[in-house]
């Protein structure tokens, strides 16, 4: 194991809480897309949490929706999230749980 990977984090941190009638600040349409795609609650108390790593040789980057006791995972930065990364993400979230 290198140097590099012991010091290597990807921690989670929070960057919103909020529902989808209420909209996420950093994307305009993201909550509209999470309604046409998925069954995820208006009113639900959400979590948005995000992970990056910040270094050039390691370009992890990922968004996380939080709520009740479930987690939906997308592989992007929440800022460039697009409508087909929402669909496809929930695609498998729905693969997954059953």
């Amino acid at each position: 194991m290198s140097l590099i990977e012991k010091n290597h984090n990807h921690g989670w941190k929070s960057v919103a809480k909020t529902t989808l009638g209420g909209g996420f600040p950093f994307h305009s349409k993201l909550a509209s897309w999470l309604q046409e795609y998925t069954n995820i609650p208006k009113e639900a108390e959400l979590e948005i949490l995000e992970v990056s790593c910040g270094e050039a040789s390691c370009p992890t980057e990922e968004t996380m929706i939080v709520w009740k006791e479930h987690e939906f995972r997308i592989s992007r930065k929440k800022e460039q999230i697009s409508k087909m990364d929402v669909d496809l993400s929930w695609k498998r979230f729905v693969e997954k749980s059953h």
